[in-house]
C-alpha cells in the first residue's frame, strides 16, 4: 500500500461562533438519527464534529492538500461534508441512505451551505478483488455496502478528481477503505479517517 502517514495537531484556538452555533442547532436532529448499536453494524454513526473543524482547518491553513475538493465516503446527515464547506472546501458527500441524504438536504438549505451530497455507493469500479479478499478475510462479513447507484456519476467527478476524502468507517471496513482509496485515489491526495478510540488519522497516497 502506497499511503504514508501525515502528522496533524489539533488546533488549541476555539471553533468560531457560528460553527458552534451550527453545531448546536442541528445537535437534536444528529441525536434523532445516531444509530444506537454497537461497532460492526450499518447505520449513521456521528463523528466528533468540533475536532474535525479544527483537523480541516489545519490542512486547509497549512495547504496540505493539492486543492480544495473535498468528499466524505458514507455522509450520513451530512454534518461533516458541511463543516468542510464552512472550512473553505468545494464539499461533496456520498450516502447510500436516502432517507438520511433526504435530512442532510434539508439541513443544507436551512443553513444555505454550498454543499453537493449524492444518494449511491463510493465504492468505484475496479475494486471487485479487494472486496473479495476483504469478505474473505471477515469470514464473509463486511458492513461496507458494495452494490449500488454509482454516486460518481451523480456527482459529476471521478473519485481521482479529489484531494481529501474523510471516512468514519466501520471496524470490519477500515482496512478495505483504506485499500480502495490507495487503488483509486489520485497521487498526492490526503484520505482522513475517524475512529472513536484513536480520533483522526491522515495519510497521504504516495
Amino acid at each position: 500500500m502506497s499511503l504514508s502517514s501525515v502528522s496533524i495537531l489539533l488546533d488549541q484556538e476555539p471553533i468560531p461562533r457560528e460553527v458552534d452555533k451550527f453545531l448546536g442547532d442541528i445537535s437534536s436532529e444528529v441525536e434523532r438519527h445516531r444509530t444506537k448499536v454497537p461497532a460492526g453494524y450499518r447505520g449513521f454513526v456521528p463523528s466528533n464534529y468540533r475536532k474535525l473543524y479544527s483537523v480541516l482547518r489545519l490542512i486547509e491553513r497549512n495547504r496540505l492538500t493539492c486543492g480544495m475538493k473535498f468528499c466524505e465516503w458514507g455522509s450520513g446527515i451530512g454534518v461533516a461534508t458541511m463543516i468542510a464547506s464552512m472550512v473553505g472546501f468545494e464539499a461533496h458527500g456520498i450516502e447510500i441512505d436516502a432517507g438520511l441524504v433526504e435530512v442532510a438536504e434539508g439541513l443544507i438549505q436551512e443553513h444555505g451551505l454550498a454543499v453537493n451530497i449524492v444518494c449511491g455507493s463510493f465504492v468505484p469500479e475496479g475494486v471487485d478483488d479487494l472486496i473479495d479478499s476483504a469478505f474473505a478475510e471477515n469470514d464473509g462479513s463486511i458492513s461496507m455496502v458494495t452494490e449500488a447507484v454509482d454516486a460518481y456519476s451523480e456527482l459529476g467527478l471521478e473519485i481521482d478528481e479529489f484531494d481529501i476524502v474523510f471516512c468514519f468507517p466501520w471496524p470490519t471496513d477500515e482496512a478495505l477503505t483504506a485499500e480502495i482509496f490507495d487503488r483509486s485515489a489520485s497521487t498526492g491526495s490526503l484520505l482522513l479517517t475517524y475512529d472513536e478510540m484513536s480520533g483522526f488519522s491522515l495519510r497521504r497516497k504516495d
